[in-house]
């Protein structure tokens, strides 16, 4: 039975101990350690107040798993474009759930004084609600982009023309709330109440500009440029097994993350735990996306990520410029390959 991190398999001390199968272990840990929380406070579903986001948030982590032993256990799902599409709008529904029903308390009006859930007495405000709904919608743009693409493997064109419409949903990033990491470790005394808690937000800090530049618009770019590839002999990103666990790991870091810190808060799980958890997750998703980013190709992601700095806000006008940078490079390399 292979496991999920077959790619990043390495021989350990122990006998027949893996990399991969550690891994696989510290997600294991990582939902039964969530699954054992709720089995022993099934009240929390209960109340009336916040019914619907208490319902969909459980409905999505199901569907999380099933999606989950789709890939380790055995293919279970016929449909995956489907489920894909499924999980981004569950989890739209989730976060925009969770602002509607739980934004209007005076404690997430106010939320804490910097971005984060980490801390033991911080509390999600109703802006980082917001702003989770529009990385949500990002993801949903994203897995369409994916699919589409995996369908036009001899058109680039097309697929340029695709990877540039996705950046349209950037000229509505002013509409949402935004919401800095940095915060959490640059200001004394806001936010980061421990070393370990601020040099984590530190971390999630460069995981973000990880995905930011080189797993969104440096992935769209490269399968646009290269036709969806990335799985070798042709096959198609998304049918593949690194690329289904990243993108699942993803989805349960945006959702599981606000769920912990709940659970925390309610005493139905202690702050230790939570902050174990935590790291098991940015442990197995920084994992995974390690193994997409062999499908990504170097001038597009690190031309994005320097132009973050360089024309800070700028979205739309920086996607365009690498867009044109990478099919000019493509251009280039296809001429020189004829004229050899």
């Amino acid at each position: 039975m292979a496991t999920l991190f077959h790619d990043v398999e390495a021989r350990l001390l122990l006998p027949g101990l893996t990399v991969g199968r550690l891994l696989d272990g510290a997600l294991a840990l990582f939902f039964v350690r969530l699954l054992l929380a709720m089995a022993a406070h099934p009240h929390m579903l209960l109340p009336r107040y916040g019914r619907t986001h208490r319902l969909t948030g459980s409905l999505l982590l199901l569907y999380l798993m099933l999606g989950l032993a789709d890939v380790r256990l055995t293919p279970l799902l016929r449909l995956r474009g489907a489920y894909d599409i499924g999980l981004s709008l569950l989890g739209l529904a989730t976060a925009f759930s969770a602002a509607r029903d739980f934004g209007s308390a005076r404690v997430h009006l106010r939320g804490s004084e910097a971005s984060g859930i980490l801390d033991e007495k911080a509390t999600v405000s109703r802006s980082e609600m917001l702003e989770h709904c529009f990385y949500q919608l990002l993801n949903l743009c994203q897995v369409g982009f994916l699919y589409a693409s995996a369908a036009l493997p001899h058109s680039r064109a097309a697929r340029t023309a695709l990877a540039a419409a996705l950046l349209l949903p950037w000229l509505a990033r002013s509409r949402f709330p935004v919401n800095s990491f940095s915060a959490n470790y640059k200001t004394p005394g806001v936010g980061g109440t421990t070393p370990l808690i601020r040099f984590l937000y530190r971390l999630k800090k460069w995981q973000y500009l990880l995905y930011k530049h080189f797993l969104l618009h440096g992935l769209n770019v490269s399968v646009a440029m290269g036709g969806g590839g990335g799985g070798g002999e042709g096959a198609a990103l998304v049918g593949t097994a690194h690329f289904r666990l990243y993108w699942l790991c993803l989805n349960v870091a945006y959702v599981c993350e606000f769920f912990m810190q709940t659970l925390v808060k309610r005493g139905y799980m202690s702050q230790r735990w939570m902050l174990v958890l935590q790291q098991t997750l940015m442990l197995v998703s920084t994992a995974a996306a390690l193994q997409v980013l062999q499908a990504v190709r170097p001038l597009p992601a690190v031309l994005s990520f320097a132009l973050n700095f360089l024309r800070r806000g700028r979205e739309v006008s920086n996607g365009c410029i690498v867009i044109g940078a990478a099919a000019a490079l493509e251009s280039l390399e296809r001429s020189q390959g004829r004229g050899n």
